[in-house]
């Protein structure tokens, strides 16, 4: 495994189901497997974690994001030994990357608003409007990723422009979010790290 994991922090692991990611916690590494603990998992949440399937492990290193996809060999108390990885992708040098995004958005505070989604991060999002959103007010936000995936948090606009262009909506909003769910940051740093590698892959 390379040794670029001994400095990665924040390590998490997603499984099939989104909603039973944890934190990765210590690991160990041998010829032929790595073992690593999940010390905050519940027994539910563990049985989503199955031996032949695949894992997402992801976390932040020094220059950015350290992505990885690799096998469950077995299961133990709190455990999981895994393939070691063909590869170890470091992703960006930003804490998190803006992939480009068409998925629903609502607006609780203006659901007959008209919008278009350009690209999101798990920090943010930039879209266009009919609507000029206020910078600095807090909105609810329903976001659709993909297969059901749904977040919901709260939006702030940072900076909100007249676009000046007849084939798009009048104002161009960006916006970060707030009060947002861990579970669902993780999410959208799942969604974002597939698209990204979808995109490494076609080029």
């Amino acid at each position: 495994m390379s040794d670029i994991l001994n400095e990665v922090k924040n390590l998490k692991i997603v499984p099939d189901n989104y909603e039973s990611a944890t934190v990765c916690g210590a690991f160990e590494k041998d010829e032929n497997s790595i073992k690593v603990k999940l010390p905050y998992i519940t027994d539910d949440e563990f049985k989503d974690y199955k031996e032949n399937e695949n894992v997402e492990i992801f976390g932040l290193a020094k220059h950015g994001l350290v992505y990885f996809v690799t096998e469950i060999l077995k299961k133990g108390e709190k455990e999981l030994e895994l393939n070691i990885p063909d590869s170890i992708k470091e992703i960006q040098r930003r804490k998190y990357s803006r992939v480009p995004f068409d998925g629903a958005l609502t607006v609780s505070e203006a659901d007959n608003a008209r919008i278009e989604p350009d690209d999101i991060s798990a920090g943010g999002l930039k879209f266009t409007s009919d609507t000029p959103f206020m910078v600095g007010s807090e909105y609810n936000i329903k976001v659709e990723l993909v297969n059901n995936l749904v977040v919901n948090c709260t939006m702030q606009p940072i900076r909100v422009e007249e676009t000046d262009d007849d084939d798009t909506l009048p104002y161009a909003i960006s916006a970060k979010f707030k009060k947002i769910r861990s579970i669902d940051r993780i999410a959208l740093m799942q969604y974002s790290l597939r698209i990204i590698s979808e995109q490494e892959n076609i080029s």
